[in-house]
């Protein structure tokens, strides 16, 4: 009986790590490299948060999230151009640094788990 448990054991405990793996995000399209780029990814039904932050090369950034489990997630990611680590926005609520929300699956076949999920920021027009 002992040996079944520890055999149960081991298996729900591999099936754990099969599940998860890198997931790679790559945001595109910023308007310059000043500040940084701020990211949330929060898993839909969970409990799962992962955020990060990072400085900005040659107007992109590229974020590894570790142990990713397959599932659907809400991200959400701007570019805090002048370092306060809130997204500004004008006298009309409009975001003035840019922004992307976006819902994204995660599948971790061998097949994707090497592709980075591609996302652009969104930059409002400012009419004065």
């Amino acid at each position: 009986m002992k040996r079944f448990i520890l055999s149960v054991l081991v298996f729900v405990g591999v099936s754990c790590f099969t599940n998860a793996a890198d997931l790679t995000i790559s945001i595109n399209g910023i308007r310059n490299n000043k500040g940084k780029v701020l990211i949330m990814i929060k898993s839909v039904g969970k409990d799962a948060t992962f955020q990060k932050m990072k400085e900005i090369t040659n107007d992109s950034c590229n974020f590894v999230f570790k142990d990713i489990e397959n599932g659907t997630y809400k991200l959400s990611a701007f570019h805090d151009e002048n370092g306060n680590y809130n997204i500004d926005k004008d006298e009309k609520g409009i975001p003035t640094e840019g922004f992307v929300l976006k819902t994204i699956t995660v599948r971790n076949s061998k097949a994707s788990s090497n592709e980075a999920i591609k996302v652009k920021l969104f930059y409002p027009v400012m009419i004065k």
